[in-house]
């Protein structure tokens, strides 16, 4: 099955002890077995009723991810998916699950202790690809090979040699383009390979702490990129300041266009993220920045229709309402002038869950700035922002991006229909 949204499964003892863990989309890249046995725990703990019921399956909604747990007499399977469930992909998801449970029948404590859950049971694994596939391989994805010299390469093992593309890859075996993407992913799915230029082009990656380290001269970080990848330390003070927290890749790729070739931006942006100096932003982190965007341009279109000054009062009785400083912190207000800061270093090492959270929070001054406003202009206003946000935002991200959003447009029409009544 292709047509699935599961990102990432994780099986765990009742005890909550992890034994396996695979992830079906290679570029869920803040997935990892602690966070999602550190969801399962939190679920737990908001859940006990409904665990308790012995229910085989229930979900948990955390707005940009859902988590469905499900439950078996030794073992629960939590499926971390995006977007709407699909109902097929349930009666598949159990018979996996009673599988593996046959399949840790009889193992000792000291076996499941020692257990590499990210590589163990690759016959199950192959199972699972097998029936879910995974989620959008495309094909300018480069594979390259993981693991010793005789560790299962299969019959793709010649061409795989991290500078073939899987497209390139299609072409000079001969293969079959879905008995390719069926190999690449059984390889993927036994740790045999991992995937570089997995970047696309409506990307959208930040820096992080590790950047700085390879713009200072004198550190080891930068020695080693030296020999490695010189040409990445040449491009990278300019390519560095473009990475801001909005612009996608396609758009640094533009950007530099003038001096350096696509393939020379994508390769060292690619080198970046390897070692960790850039992300691309996770769903969680792009509805924020889509906020922030919808934000900021609430309060410009305000400058024009209202007037500068009174935008900045009504921005800063929002900001005054609200009492979470990754949100209101992020707004740098002074006398006459304002910014936003989409720098979001602020939100590493946070969990998708409080991510949310602070969506959450900046929908609710954004609601709180509209509502400010004097109502004898909100009819002219609302117009203004709707057509601002239907030519830059809507075109900018993706339906996925926007679920949730919809709830401040609602918001934005009943507060004109009450003007409106007020006529």
């Amino acid at each position: 099955m292709t047509g699935h949204n599961i990102q990432a499964i994780l099986i765990m003892e009742r005890g909550g002890i992890p034994l396996f863990f695979m992830k079906l989309d290679p570029k869920a890249q803040d997935l990892d077995p602690m966070l999602v046995s550190g969801f399962f725990t939190a679920i737990q703990s908001f859940s006990k009723e409904v665990i308790e019921r012995d229910s085989s399956m229930f979900q948990v909604d955390y707005g940009a991810r859902l988590f469905t747990v499900m439950s078996a007499k030794k073992t629960d399977l939590v499926a971390v998916s995006m977007g709407d469930w699909i109902d097929e992909v349930t009666t598949i998801l159990h018979e996996l699950h009673e599988e593996f449970e046959k399949e840790i029948k009889g193992m000792r404590r000291k076996q499941k202790d020692t257990l590499k859950i990210d590589v163990a049971f690759p016959e199950f694994r192959e199972r699972i690809v097998k029936n879910l596939s995974f989620r959008g391989i495309s094909g300018s994805w480069v594979p390259f090979l993981l693991g010793p010299e005789d560790s299962d390469k299969g019959v793709l093992g010649p061409y795989i040699d991290g500078i073939k593309s899987v497209d390139d890859i299609v072409k000079t075996s001969g293969i079959r383009r879905e008995d390719v993407i069926a190999e690449v992913t059984r390889l993927w799915a036994l740790g045999s390979i991992r995937f570089c230029s997995i970047l696309g082009k409506e990307d959208i990656v930040v820096s992080t702490s590790k950047i700085d380290r390879l713009l200072q001269t004198s550190s080891a970080t930068r020695a080693e990129i030296d020999q490695k990848s010189p040409e990445v330390l040449t491009l990278l003070p300019r390519l560095s300041s473009l990475i801001d927290g909005r612009r996608s890749v396609g758009a640094i790729v533009e950007a530099l266009s003038e001096s350096s070739s696509e393939s020379e931006v994508l390769e060292a942006m690619d080198t970046l993220l390897e070692i960790g100096a850039i992300l691309a932003l996770t769903p969680e982190k792009r509805r924020i920045l889509l906020v922030k965007e919808a934000f900021e341009l609430a309060v410009r279109v305000c400058e024009m229709v209202y007037s500068p000054q009174e935008a900045l009062l009504y921005l800063n009785a929002a900001l005054d309402r609200s009492e979470v400083p990754e949100v209101s912190g992020v707004v740098k207000a002074t006398a006459g002038e304002w910014e936003v800061d989409y720098d979001s270093r602020l939100y590493e090492g946070l969990d998708p869950r409080r991510l949310m959270e602070l969506y959450a929070e900046w929908m609710k001054i954004l609601a709180q700035f509209v509502s400010s406003l004097e109502k004898s202009r909100i009819l002219k206003y609302a117009e203004a922002l709707t057509d601002t946000y239907s030519a830059y935002l809507l075109g900018r991200y993706s339906t996925d991006d926007l679920v949730g959003f919809e709830e401040f447009s609602f918001w934005l029409e009943m507060n004109c229909v009450r003007q409106e009544a007020r006529r």
